[in-house]
């Protein structure tokens, strides 16, 4: 027998908090004095700042996905928003939380401790919702594929070191800057370009704003939650 609907909103407040705690770390980090030796007195050396964003935004990229599959998890067994929104499911809701795993994952047995869905494919999320639901809050993530799987790969060669990471990442880096005859500086990494500000891809208020990618990113995830669940 079926319980009650589980909640939503509070996976959206608890992504929110994750992003802003992220953006309020890299403020407090960028706001502190240089310095260029380690053994300098007071200061943090600009190589820890890198280390420091690039930590950052792995965490709000995981934080991410985790909402992704939190909310349509959820959705999937008959979740509303504190709003009464909901998606027109299609079928009929899952009886639980295990068993709308379940039914996304098409395994009976699975364990989300040990398995994991595809939320770091924004088609797939999407593609999913809508076999799912006649109408659903995932289509925002149509027109953003492009710079959410960046994302990936900005995350990606902040977790490992391997050679498609590293292309990944310069074709990344490119695409983002497109600097002459498309080289970037010896050693440029994650953490310069989440620093580096907006040229394109986000918009014209980024730009003008001088919005770095870090800010950027979190904004777009921002907005994002806030149209999963509205």
């Amino acid at each position: 027998m079926a319980g009650r609907p589980p909640k939503v909103d509070h996976v959206k407040r608890e992504f929110q908090r994750e992003a802003n705690a992220a953006r309020n770390l890299v403020s407090a980090i960028d706001s502190l004095p240089r310095k260029a030796h380690p053994n300098a007195a007071n200061g943090i050396h600009p190589k820890h700042v890198l280390q420091i964003i690039e930590l950052a935004f792995m965490g709000v990229v995981a934080a991410w996905e985790e909402f992704l599959e939190r909310t349509l998890v959820r959705y999937i067994a008959g979740a509303s928003t504190d709003c009464n929104y909901s998606p027109s499911n299609k079928y009929g809701h899952a009886n639980t939380l295990n068993h709308a795993y379940e039914i996304l994952s098409q395994d009976a047995n699975y364990d989300p401790q040990k398995h994991y869905l595809k939320v770091n494919d924004p088609r797939w999320v999407w593609r999913t919702a809508d076999f799912y639901f006649a109408i659903h809050p995932y289509g925002c993530l149509t027109n953003k594929v492009d710079l959410l799987k960046r994302a990936n790969s900005i995350r990606n060669r902040v977790a490992h070191g391997s050679e498609k990471c590293k292309a990944d990442f310069k074709e990344t880096a490119i695409w983002f800057l497109q600097p002459q005859n498309n080289q970037l500086t010896q050693g440029y990494g994650p953490g310069a370009l989440l620093l580096s500000s907006v040229q394109r891809h986000f918009g014209q208020q980024a730009i003008n704003n001088n919005t770095s990618h870090f800010a950027a990113y979190l904004d777009l995830y921002e907005s994002l939650s806030n149209k999963i669940v509205p």
